[in-house]
């Protein structure tokens, strides 16, 4: 038993296209479904396994603007390798200390904020890409699902060509036919014979072109199950689409650069608050055999340099991110708005097919046949009625891939169940 496909009942993303897709008839062992190609697309697609390393990296930045700089060990000689009393090291004054450098007004913190807002970006940029994966996984498991039913399509059409060559040759066999109706008919079956080996190469290059998403050249894989269901009778309008798109990871993506550049900002101002370098040390006097403890305190003085350059990147920063985000909108408004005009002109396409040319096309092919069984229509007249009727359901399917494919990326960009 066949399954049917209505992408419709979307959760939230990214996982919404395989569950809006699930499968539920019994299929053939070497078959597979929309749910076991999008889980091997996610789990081997070369484009995801790259953000693995890229989350690990920006992990470990976190990690190392949370940690707090590391102390100093200094040593010093005074007084040594002189003239007179300070010859050599006889009078020579030892410095053995550590010194600390302590960051004031919250910088670490604040770098902190700055490199885990940079990891949201990094797990939203993850989401877009998964996202799109699937989208792609579902637009190739269409074609598949298409190229199938061109098979079907041409095996019909030989099938019917076969037989009316047949059928010339029997009426030749009883004298009624001529060798030149015979050479047009084994031309037609010739042509449609050529179809079917071109549906066929067709069908397996759209299998090859679906097992790419999960990194495999050869599919393991003869069928995929499914049917390209009729288009459905009512649709979201686009701002209804674009609404529901708010959250959409590419648009949550570009706010998540504009919190971290607000929060570098911050950073960048609170540099001008001098750091605090504190250090403690232990003085050894050798002329006079005495100790000391000595304490050091430096703090940077603001005088010429107040991080005038580094506020000025960081506010050059917020404003890149704010047109980041504009962009992104306008980018998915125009992709929603494409996709939904693809949609409407596929199902009105697809009706105009099958509602008036299939049925008329059909009729006809019946009628010519008809006709020519009893001698009445030439078998030139077979032939484009024959034409004409694979034509016809060859535009059905394609209408019906166009239409499943524009709703896979209506779906993918919106978030909405369509």
């Amino acid at each position: 038993m066949k399954q049917t496909f209505y992408f419709s009942h979307l959760p939230a993303p990214p996982l919404a296209l395989a569950l809006a897709l699930l499968c539920h008839a019994v299929v053939a062992e070497d078959s597979i479904s929309l749910t076991d190609a999008v889980s091997r697309a996610i789990a081997q697609h070369p484009s995801l396994a790259v953000f693995d390393a890229d989350t690990r990296l920006a992990e470990a930045k976190t990690i190392s603007a949370l940690m707090p700089p590391n102390p100093e060990l200094e040593t010093e000689a005074e007084d040594v390798l002189g003239t007179g009393e300070l010859d050599g090291f006889q009078s020579a004054v030892y410095t053995v200390g550590i010194s600390q450098l302590i960051e004031t007004a919250g910088k670490r913190k604040l770098r902190g904020e700055v490199a885990r807002a940079g990891e949201t970006e990094q797990e939203l940029q993850y989401e877009t890409a998964k996202r799109e994966v699937i989208a792609e996984t579902g637009r190739r498991y269409i074609a598949v699902l298409a190229a199938q039913n061109e098979e079907a399509n041409a095996e019909a059409d030989y099938s019917i060509a076969n037989e009316a060559f047949l059928a010339i040759q029997q009426q030749i066999e009883e004298g009624r036919g001529s060798a030149i109706q015979s050479g047009q008919a084994l031309l037609g079956r010739n042509e449609a014979k050529f179809g079917r080996e071109a549906a066929s190469r067709r069908a397996a290059l759209a299998r090859q072109q679906l097992s790419a998403m999960w990194g495999k050249a050869k599919p393991d894989f003869s069928s995929v199950t499914g049917k390209l269901s009729a288009p459905a009778g009512s649709l979201p309008d686009v701002d209804t689409l674009v609404a529901r798109s708010a959250d959409h990871p590419a648009v949550a993506m570009a706010k998540a650069g504009v919190t971290a550049a607000d929060i570098q900002l911050t950073l960048e101002e609170r540099k001008k608050v001098p750091d605090l370098t504190v250090g403690v040390g232990f003085r050894n006097e050798a002329a006079i055999d005495d100790n000391a403890v000595v304490f050091r305190m430096s703090l940077p003085l603001p005088l010429f340099q107040q991080n005038e350059g580094g506020i000025a990147e960081a506010e050059a920063g917020i404003a890149k991110s704010e047109a980041l985000v504009a962009e992104a909108r306008m980018t998915i408004e125009m992709q929603i708005a494409e996709a939904h005009t693809r949609l409407l002109m596929a199902r009105s396409q697809y009706e105009l097919v099958a509602g008036e040319m299939l049925p008329a096309a059909a009729e006809n092919y019946e009628a010519v046949s008809e006709g020519f069984k009893l001698g009445r229509i030439s078998y030139l007249e077979l032939l484009e009625a024959r034409r004409t009727l694979n034509t016809v359901r060859r535009q059905r399917i394609e209408t019906l891939s166009q239409y499943h494919s524009a709703r896979i990326d209506l779906e993918a960009i919106s978030g909405a169940s369509l």
